[in-house]
């Protein structure tokens, strides 16, 4: 009996060790953790939207740099479709998912308000087309979130197979979340935008025709619109679209300085972890690929440092890189003045919540939560 006892606790023994080993063997190696999200717009271009594609113009910085302070560290995407009418110029425009914010910024700024003039609007295909043709992320973490912006309700009597009803199912099935956002008051709009915003697991919200998009201007926009120009300098323009990207940064800028509020904010997202460009940079290029000065070729290799020996060259990265930091570390303490400025201001007018970026920025922090992602 001792030695069946014995042998019964020697065989426990070792068989829990064993568990316990090959537990410790198979268990997988978890990666760093990144906040995925994939934020896509999909908006009524007509005319009657002039003022609303303005006013998102002008707030795609503040949004990006909201989501730049997102917990886990981010990688945000970003897509368009507009959309009007059959009778109109085009009925969609659609522009996939992009990292690179300046070629985001181009694909906004690239829409204009025209057209239109009756209603309803081909609602139906944008959203389809928004949901089916764009490519959505497919990690099961990600925060996917598509806003509809529009004043008009859909098309019910085109026979061509879109459905906002079928489309919003497949949204939801998919995890895209549909939030829609309602200007100006045209009759039956509320009803479809409540119904596909419940439909995909969104947010419903009305406000002004306008967009209601406030602009704060403060004691350091000029500074900052400055400090961003200086940060232009730093970067080293390579390969046969170099150049012509270096033009479009600071045509941007230009753009921006419009508004002192988006030049000051444009500012804050270049001096942020989210602005990379290096397709066409230099500097962000061998940063992410030490060895990425090897792989060029004599043609594509920078006319200011084509003719540098290697190691010369590196110090010129070096130094544009150093100079980089330091203004965006400049710009980073600016922002901050800036913002307790701004924050300063709205307690004294009061927060508008029924503008088109208050909607954007609290839906997000919302429906983030519900994946680990918290926003400052």
């Amino acid at each position: 009996m001792k030695n069946w006892v014995f042998t019964a606790l020697v065989i426990l023994f070792v068989a829990g060790n064993f568990a316990a080993a090959k537990t410790e063997v198979s268990k997988p190696l978890i990666p760093q953790k990144q906040a995925v999200i994939d934020v896509a717009f999909c908006l009524d271009t007509t005319g009657s939207m002039a003022n609303l594609l303005e006013g998102a113009k002008a707030k795609i910085w503040s949004i990006v740099n909201t989501v730049a302070t997102a917990k886990p560290k981010p990688v945000l995407r970003i897509a368009f479709v507009g959309y009007r009418d059959l009778q109109d110029a085009y009925v969609t425009r659609v522009f996939d998912f992009t990292q690179d914010l300046e070629t985001m910024y181009t694909h906004l700024r690239d829409y204009k308000a025209d057209g239109g003039g009756d209603t309803p609007e081909h609602v139906n295909q944008a959203l389809y087309e928004a949901v089916q043709k764009l490519s959505w992320s497919r990690n099961p973490g990600a925060l996917k979130i598509l806003y509809l912006v529009g004043d008009a309700p859909p098309h019910m009597d085109y026979q061509d197979g879109y459905d906002y009803r079928k489309v919003s199912q497949r949204a939801a099935a998919a995890g895209i979340i549909i939030n829609t956002i309602q200007c100006g008051s045209i009759p039956g709009t509320q009803q479809v935008w409540q119904e596909i915003a419940q439909m995909a697991e969104g947010k419903y919200a009305a406000i002004e025709q306008s967009g209601g998009v406030a602009y704060i201007n403060s004691p350091y926009d000029t500074e900052l619109a400055r400090l961003s120009g200086e940060l232009n300098k730093t970067y080293v323009a390579y390969g046969r679209a170099g150049s012509a990207n270096l033009v479009v940064q600071r045509e941007h800028d230009a753009v921006s300085t419009e508004r002192p509020a988006s030049a000051a904010e444009r500012a804050e997202t270049k001096a942020g972890s989210l602005y990379k460009n290096e397709s066409w940079d230099l500097v962000d290029a061998v940063r992410e690929d030490e060895k990425k000065l090897d792989k060029l070729s004599a043609a594509e290799m920078p006319p200011e440092i084509r003719n540098m020996p290697r190691d010369q060259q590196k110090l010129y990265l070096e130094k544009k890189q150093q100079e980089r930091t330091a203004l965006q570390q400049k710009i980073q303490g600016v922002a901050k003045k800036r913002q307790a400025y701004v924050d300063a201001q709205k307690k004294k007018t009061g927060v508008r919540t029924d503008a088109f970026d208050s909607q954007v920025l609290s839906t997000l922090k919302e429906q983030g939560k519900d994946k680990g992602i918290t926003f400052e």
